[in-house]
């Protein structure tokens, strides 16, 4: 094993060290099932900032972002990038309304409940949206997986099939204590991750010179993406489409955009704040921690196509920070920033696999029993089954890895939008909106949307939002008003003892148990 390799492996054993002391920390705060699943819903700002930051910059972001700059050039600052920021500069118009309630409830599909079905004892609501969850976090879960395996076996020489299985350990190990421990972890890797990229960033602008020649080498390159690929068309890394073409290109502006402004790991997150408060300061300042984080990935991205004009063949441009990390940095500037990228994959991989693992358990197979009291020891104890056995079929299914990384989040944030951004935002916003509008809107965004995919029509997300809107009016129109409780609690700060007891039997809880809560 080289020299190299040695201190990559020191500095990630390092790391893998601070990440057990902090989950082996948080692990005091679990003392209820609403502990394990939003932090017992009293999450600091410190925390709340750290795990929303190490959220949003996973794979797709470190690895998936500087990889379509070097494909694509500045259209892909368009697509991910401001896509991502306008969502985030968003989330405060939701943040107030979902943690308005006193009693805030555990899960995504719990709050739609409340919403739409707060008379059921079995809520199909509820178990829908879970089971979509599911499907779309199994897939997060899969590419963070991956780009731990891409960077590991850069690191290491490891093969990559062995490598993701070592990544499996991590994931039980972060999400042993459920929320908490996820966002302890998550604190810990965003600042990594800021470091990291921050040392990665000057090494890029210190081997190519600076800005302008980094300017200078994309404007003229005709470099193909692969050694012995089709070169590129002079000057089309600075134009504002790239090769994606307008109407391709705002369709990824829209999915980034829209839909991660409902993703269902980001309502969950606005939950655990200690009040609406906090929970809209805590999106606030992770926005400002963004702004460093994503002009060094721009830097990093537009930089390597100087520094690498082509890929060696059989690399995927997710490949590229590693390699000019492992060709141009010092061992221990490329470590930091290699043990970042891996902090971006663990960060982001534990919350979708914990969010996987509760829609399954909690909103389907404890919402499927109707129980209005549950025993929350064995259902946390259940719960950590539960994201060991997603764990391992997550690795499994990475053994073969997508192409890109950045498309796959693109994809399934689409999906959230055409599916979530009505029964979400009207839910919250519009007494009006009811159970059936509700799922008319569901029901016409995933068609829609699905069939649109298959077609290969330009913007599937767009034409889901369109029409699911058109049907959910008509909806409206033909069905009787949402009752009270529906929707008192996000209107009303003090609500009517009816109302109360509705979303206490939705948790499971006695009233004693609910006014702790």
């Amino acid at each position: 094993m080289s020299e190299r390799a040695i201190i990559y492996i020191v500095i990630f054993a390092g790391y893998i060290g601070f990440m057990v002391w902090g989950v082996l920390k948080s692990l005091r705060q679990v003392e209820s099932f609403s502990d394990f699943t939003t932090g017992g819903h009293r999450m600091g700002l410190l925390l709340g900032v750290g795990t929303s930051v190490a959220t949003w910059v996973s794979v797709a972001s470190v690895m998936g972002v500087p990889g379509y700059l070097y494909r694509t050039g500045a259209a892909a600052i368009i697509g991910w990038v401001s896509g991502w920021f306008l969502c985030t500069a968003l989330f405060p118009i939701l943040t107030y309304k979902i943690r308005m309630p006193k009693v805030p409830m555990r899960t995504f599909p719990e709050l739609l409940r409340l919403r739409y079905e707060p008379h059921t004892d079995r809520s199909p609501m509820q178990i829908t949206v879970a089971l979509l969850m599911f499907v779309g976090y199994f897939i997060f879960t899969h590419l963070q997986v991956v780009g731990f395996g891409i960077v590991f076996n850069t690191i290491t020489g490891i093969p990559y099939e062995y490598a993701i299985f070592g990544f499996l350990l991590i994931l039980v190990l972060t999400c042993s204590g459920g929320f908490w421990s996820v966002a302890a972890s998550d604190t810990i890797n965003a600042i990594l991750i800021l470091f990291g990229l921050v040392v990665g960033c000057v090494t890029v602008l210190s081997a190519t010179g600076g800005v302008g020649n980094i300017m200078e080498a994309i404007a003229t390159t005709t470099a193909p993406i692969n050694e012995g690929g089709e070169p590129l068309p002079p000057g089309i890394m600075l134009t504002a489409t790239g090769s994606f073409g307008a109407g391709a290109l705002f369709s990824i502006f829209i999915s980034n955009a829209l839909g991660s402004f409902v993703a269902p790991h980001w309502i969950t997150r606005f939950m655990a704040p200690k009040n609406a408060k906090a929970a809209t300061l805590q999106m606030m300042w992770t926005l400002l921690f963004l702004v460093p984080i994503f002009i060094c990935l721009i830097i990093f991205g537009l930089g390597a196509k100087a520094l690498l004009p082509s890929l060696p063949v059989g690399k995927t441009t997710d490949y590229i920070m590693p390699l000019i990390m492992d060709q141009y940095a010092p061992p221990i500037v490329a470590a930091l920033t290699l043990v970042a990228l891996l902090a971006a994959a663990v960060s982001t991989a534990n919350s979708m696999l914990l969010h996987c693992s509760t829609s399954l358990y909690y909103d389907v197979y404890i919402a499927l029993h109707g129980r209005k009291n549950m025993d929350q020891a064995q259902a946390t104890r259940s719960l950590r089954f539960c994201v060991m056995g997603l764990g391992i079929l997550a690795v499994i299914s990475a053994i073969k890895p997508p192409l890109l990384l950045a498309m796959g989040f693109t994809y399934v944030y689409g999906a959230f939008g055409s599916v979530f951004l009505w029964a979400v935002l009207l839910g919250v916003y519009w007494k009006k909106m009811n159970r059936q509008a509700a799922y008319v809107s569901i029901l016409i965004g995933f068609v829609t949307y699905i069939s649109g995919r298959v077609t290969g029509f330009v913007n599937p997300m767009l034409l889901s939002v369109i029409l699911s809107f058109i049907g959910l009016m008509l909806a409206l129109k033909f069905s009787p008003p949402p009752p009270l409780e529906a929707y008192e609690a996000f209107f009303e700060e003090d609500v009517s003892p009816k109302t109360m007891q509705t979303i206490l039997r939705i948790r499971h809880e006695e009233e004693t148990q609910g006014e702790k809560a």
